[in-house]
């Protein structure tokens, strides 16, 4: 009896396929997902693509463009700022902002920022006359050189001294404290308000800021890196490369009620004080009742000291001795021991230091209902060459 098993007969590549058989179907609905995936790959990498080259067509315009950053219209950052705390739509913030960070909530708009430090200036005359350093990190730190004199005559066949005198240096170190303010509204009156917010809001914290921080810049006490006020390091009557270093030189002036010639005498030698290199910036900063006590001082055939036309406060085009007044309530009246006037270079006697701009959080979580706009810089000062700036002191007696 024949066992052996009949094997089915072979399919050539021209027989006719069975739709039926399920291994048939198996294949071809594989091939069909495969190309379906390979179109769908290709028309997302082609736009992707096209989207990139795009945005790399944008940048290259930009660039050529220059400016602000190839922006055509110099307030929409001010514009986006406006509706992201009105509304919370930040989607012009992020195609406006030059840094955007989701993780940390905050961005900087370099266009706002820029008329915030307009603003600071305005109102901080010690900002405008300063140094002003814009940093990354949490402290400047710079270095002064002390010149010491060694050189000696000798003759040809005479000995030489194997070490002569070697310059000093005197680190300053400057760090930043945060100046903050949080203005809060609730979401009807921003939903509702047909008044520019932004621009208020930004406006009060530049006010609020520019005057704490020009405080701060005089009288400042210096801790935890706030700002070191020029009037809180100290004076003594010695003159530079005498005094210790850290202290101001003071010129006195011999009564709290002086005669036109103490006052006269009092300001020609705060001038002398100040060596030649200080001179072409100097400039004087007294408040305005001292301007103003300035103001009256005449001589014995009654010719005025300070004869300004026009505006007396600001001191715009009228020179005191040939040298600029600026006019800055933050200084001291005058009074006993007081320092009413400051003289010098204040670019070399006092920097300010920045770590970026002002930034703005929208919260709209810490109180439901109400928008906080949490409102912050970090800013920070100190003397810098204590050779540049001399201070017209009124004796106690």
């Amino acid at each position: 009896m024949n066992t052996a098993r009949k094997l089915a007969p072979i399919q050539t590549r021209n027989a006719p396929v069975n739709d039926n058989d399920p291994a048939t179907r198996a294949v071809e609905e594989l091939r069909s997902a495969v190309e379906q995936h390979r179109t769908a790959t290709d028309e997302r990498l082609t736009t992707e693509l096209r989207a990139l080259q795009d945005r790399l067509d944008e940048f290259e315009v930009r660039g050529q463009r220059g400016g602000t950053g190839g922006n055509d219209d110099p307030d929409v950052e001010i514009r986006a700022l406006a509706t992201l705390i009105r509304a919370g739509d930040d989607t012009e913030v992020r195609a406006a902002a030059s840094d955007n960070n989701p993780d940390g909530g905050w961005f900087v708009l370099p266009q706002v920022d820029t008329t915030i430090r307009t603003l600071l200036t305005d109102i901080s005359s010690l900002r405008g006359l300063a140094e002003v350093v814009t940093i990354s990190t949490d402290k400047y730190e710079r270095f002064y050189s002390f010149g010491k004199r060694g050189a000696q005559w000798v003759t040809e066949r005479g000995d030489r001294p194997q070490d002569t005198a070697r310059p000093e240096l005197k680190k300053h170190s400057y760090g930043v404290a945060e100046l903050y303010a949080a203005p809060a509204a609730t979401r009807h009156v921003l939903d509702d308000a047909s008044i520019d917010i932004a621009n208020w809001l930004i406006q009060n914290a530049v006010h609020d800021f520019a005057e704490t921080e020009g405080e701060a810049f005089w009288t400042g006490d210096g801790v935890d890196n706030s700002p070191k006020g020029l009037l809180t390091y100290g004076t003594t009557a010695e003159k530079d490369f005498t005094r210790a270093w850290g202290v101001h030189q003071h010129v006195a002036i011999g009564s709290t009620t002086p005669l036109a010639e103490q006052w006269a005498d009092g300001l020609i030698k705060l001038i002398a004080a100040l060596r030649k290199p200080y001179k072409p910036n100097a400039r004087f900063i007294m408040n305005s009742a001292t301007a103003v006590r300035i103001r009256t001082i005449k001589d014995e055939d009654g010719r005025f000291l300070w004869a300004p036309t026009g505006n007396l406060i600001e001191g715009v085009e009228h020179p005191l001795l040939g040298y600029q007044v600026e006019i800055d309530e933050s200084m001291p009246d005058i009074g006993e021991n007081a320092l009413p006037i400051a003289f010098g270079d204040f670019r070399q006697g006092y920097v300010i230091v920045d770590r970026q701009g002002i930034r703005i959080n929208r919260d709209e979580l810490t109180q439901k209902g109400r928008v906080i706009f949490d409102t912050y810089k970090r800013v920070g000062g100190g003397a810098g060459d204590f050779n540049a700036i001399k201070f017209l002191k009124v004796s106690a007696n």
